[in-house]
């Protein structure tokens, strides 16, 4: 029960807020509260892991001695409180009639009700009972996180997947405790799961400060309920949605600041700036016109000398917030932020190279690009023939390398990291244009304002990459506020007649999230839509010549290692024949039975990736006994946590696994100078092998596609370094 620790900080947090806060009404002080708790408790994870990371003490032990006294103290806090009279614990009677939904009217308790049952509650079960199986999550995201606990510390350890050390680490910090306290990854889940209630409070929160009622705080809720990246991102254990919280946070305080001064609020405004940057940089990019208007209005408002304070204080909680980390970077790669271009370390360059008014454009088009797919293929291919004439007529190459990483595509992919939020895109457009027309409303006006400046800053900033729409939830978020404004305020409508069909088109995403599925929703879809693989990949020779007999009229037979395109786009009609073929030969029997109810354990770390999972499932059959370490040589830079927690689905005791192959400029790292024996080596790429490990020492080799698996006569330290 260990594990609960951290929850019930939360939960003390907000009690001790709930009851001294000064917004007026229960609703508010709730929302309010929550989001103090949320910021509070980031606060606690943050000391506890940079203090105890010094004396090489992230560890089991030290975490519940820690999370113990913090608890206690803080119920303690409490008790001296209600004895000294500041605080009566009666209030708490509010909380009764707030999860009752008493004071709301009869639409909105419906419509909060089935926000509780149809998303909300759902999406709790999905952060919690399947493994965390997002590719990114088991590259660097969890796999840092499983080197953080080896190693007793933060510090920087050697890799061959250089983004698990440079990355900004906040939300892995607060997932790293859960880690800790469980012994598990079982609730990692729930660090995004927090992000995203916090984010509901703290969206509606808003809705409220810049002059809406209960309404519009609904329907802007709603909005972000119903995102489709949101749904997805609110149950995965990446980082885009603790960022959208403490962005959204940061514009809520602001605002909020400049109602009502309290140094609570101006930590608060600060603290979450600083802490959604720690978690990814481009809540900077969003943040800056958001900042500069915060900035002129402080200052006009309160004066030069609270606008400095305002300024050190945030100078000075970014430094004690990026500091440590910075060290790392610089101590390693000679720079605070990421391996420099020149240097052996340098994998990717993420900022535009090219700047020019056309370029710009061209970023920003892109990026709308991105949400305007729709499961229609002739519809995506018009929209995209449209963009790649657009740039023609711009004079610019849409593919340039240095204004991207992934090629551009207009497309509809229900995938956890890039599925489009396109009828909230349209919801948005439409929106946009009566706000101009509306007389005052400013602080609406300047929200959306800073949130287009912020959106087109980044398509100027950061090159292409298809993953973007999850990067975008920032102004999606503010997108929100705009929606419900104009809906609710302008356009008077009945907020269920637009609140009902979000909630019907985004269930989908809820109950049928490939990574996640409760139906096997992807199945029912790509049959209706006669969808079928633009390849199809065979694990073996017998596989590989049942596709071609079958098959070969439509896909390219021979493919390059045994993936076989498609020779050509068929109609629909044609298209529901190849997948009949398809289905008879079991080729969507994984979509069929892909459930969280019907799906082992170990398998479903890999229902993002499966062709991993089958040929890395049985080289693992060949691990035999606890504890017993395999060292990883992969010549590819990728993680390995998605193996290694296969693995400990089997064993009680399943070892360590970690990098045996990785750069020479490593082993100035304290971390790089520690043994690590193993008694196995998987990897994917046999050349690496020879002159590495003798012969003799050679027991056994097992293959598959993918991968190998050495099991060793005796155990070995040794490294490959290059």
């Amino acid at each position: 029960m260990e594990f609960l620790l951290p929850l019930v900080s939360v939960f003390l947090f907000f009690i001790l807020f709930f009851l001294t806060s000064t917004y007026k009404g229960p609703y508010t002080n709730v929302r309010a509260s929550f989001i103090f708790s949320l910021i509070a408790n980031g606060v606690v994870i943050f000391v506890y892991n940079e203090s105890f990371s010094c004396f090489n003490a992230l560890n089991a032990t030290s975490a519940l001695i820690f999370w113990l006294i913090e608890v206690l103290v803080l119920a303690g806090f409490l008790g001296y409180l209600s004895a000294k009279g500041k605080i009566s614990f009666a209030y708490l009677n509010a909380l009764g009639d707030v999860f009752r939904f008493i004071g709301l009217s009869k639409t909105n308790r419906i419509i909060s009700l089935i926000g509780l049952l149809f998303f909300v509650l759902p999406l709790l079960f999905l952060a919690v009972f399947p493994p965390p199986n997002n590719f990114d999550a088991h590259s660097y995201h969890l796999n840092r996180i499983l080197f953080w606990v080896t190693n007793g510390n933060l510090d920087h350890f050697p890799t061959q997947h250089i983004q698990q050390l440079y990355l900004n680490v906040f939300a892995e910090y607060l997932v790293l405790d859960s880690v800790l306290l469980s012994g598990s990854d079982a609730y990692a889940g729930l660090i995004q799961y927090g992000a995203f209630l916090g984010s509901l409070c703290g969206i509606s929160l808003l809705a409220k400060r810049v002059g809406m009622n209960a309404n519009g705080q609904l329907l802007a809720a709603v909005f972000l309920l119903t995102l489709p990246i949101g749904i997805f991102e609110s149950t995965s254990a990446q980082v885009d949605y603790v960022a959208c919280f403490f962005f959204i946070t940061f514009v809520f305080f602001g605002f909020d600041l400049l109602e009502n001064k309290s140094s609570l609020t101006l930590f608060a405004f600060l603290l979450s700036l600083a802490f959604g940057g720690f978690s990814k940089y481009t809540v900077f990019i969003f943040g800056i016109p958001f900042t500069l208007y915060f900035a002129i209005r402080i200052l006009t408002k309160y004066g030069f000398l609270y606008a400095i304070k305002v300024l050190v204080l945030a100078i000075l909680l970014m430094v004690l917030t990026f500091a440590p980390f910075f060290y790392r970077n610089y101590e390693l790669f000679g720079n605070v932020m990421s391996p420099p271009t020149d240097s052996r370390f340098f994998s990717e360059k993420i900022p535009v190279d090219k700047h020019s008014v056309a370029f710009a454009i061209s970023g920003i088009v892109k990026n709308i690009g991105l949400h305007l797919g729709l499961p229609n293929n002739g519809f995506n291919q018009f929209v995209d023939t449209r963009i790649r004439d657009f740039h023609d007529f711009l004079g610019v190459d849409i593919n340039d390398i240095g204004l991207r990483l992934d090629p551009f595509s207009v497309r509809y992919s229900v995938h956890e990291d890039m599925v489009p939020n396109t009828i909230h895109l349209w919801l948005m457009a439409i929106a946009c244009i009566p706000i101009f027309f509306v007389r005052n409303q400013w602080k609406v006006k300047w929200v959306w304002i800073s949130a287009v400046i912020g959106f087109i800053l980044f398509g100027i900033m950061m090159k292409f990459q298809l993953w973007s729409t999850r990067t975008h939830m920032p102004f999606f978020a503010m997108g929100g506020i705009l929606v419900a404004y104009i809906y609710c305020e302008v356009f008077k409508f009945r907020i269920a007649y637009l609140i009902i069909p979000l909630m019907l088109v985004s269930s989908v995403f809820v109950y049928g999230n490939p990574n996640k599925p409760l139906v096997p929703m992807g199945y029912f879809t790509k049959k209706v839509l006669g969808h079928i693989p633009v390849a199809i990949c065979a694990t073996d020779s017998l596989q590989e010549s049942i596709y071609q007999k079958e098959l070969g009229d439509y896909y390219v037979f021979p493919g390059k290692d045994r993936c076989h395109p498609i020779k050509s786009w068929p109609g629909y009609s044609e298209r529901a024949e190849i997948f009949k073929d398809l289905e008879k030969l079991g080729y969507y029997d994984d979509d069929k039975s892909a459930t969280v109810f019907s799906t082992s354990r170990e398998k479903m770390y890999f229902l993002s990736h499966l062709d991993n999972y089958y040929n890395v499932k049985p080289l693992l059959d060949h691990v035999e006994g606890e504890n017993q370490n395999v060292g990883i040589l992969f010549r590819k830079e990728l993680g390995f946590y998605n193996y290694w927690s296969a693995l400990s689905t089997r064993k009680e005791n399943p070892g360590r696994m970690e990098y045996i192959y990785y750069k020479k400029e490593f082993m100035v790292l304290k971390n790089a100078q520690k043994d690590f024996c193993y008694d196995y080596i998987l990897g994917d790429d046999p050349e690496l092998l020879k002159g590495f490990v003798p012969d003799e020492n050679i027991e056994a080799i097992y293959k598959s596609r993918l991968f190998y698996l050495v099991k060793l006569k005796k155990t070995s330290c040794n490294r490959k370094l290059f």
